[in-house]
């Protein structure tokens, strides 16, 4: 099973992947997070495959999560989603 790991600070986009990405569940292992650090916490307990990260979060940005997740996690796949 994909395991995949959507990270957005607002609570709303979460809950809306969360909602139309409901059919998956039985092929993805989906994970959320609020936060950059919450993300790395998760990765560290079990890694994910992918990681779908929005760019502007306060105190870690989608960059710089993703270029550690990179650092750290090489084999996993990064995505920006950014309404930007």
């Amino acid at each position: 099973m994909l395991s995949i790991i959507f990270v957005d600070d607002e609570t709303s986009v979460l809950q809306g992947l969360r909602n139309r990405l409901r059919k998956q569940r039985k092929v993805w292992n989906m994970r959320f997070a609020s936060s950059g650090a919450e993300c790395l916490e998760m990765m560290e307990a079990e890694r994910a495959d992918v990681v779908v990260s929005d760019m502007r979060m306060p105190k870690m940005d989608g960059a710089e999560l993703l270029t550690r997740i990179k650092s750290d996690y090489g084999a996993t796949l990064r995505i920006v989603l950014s309404g930007y």
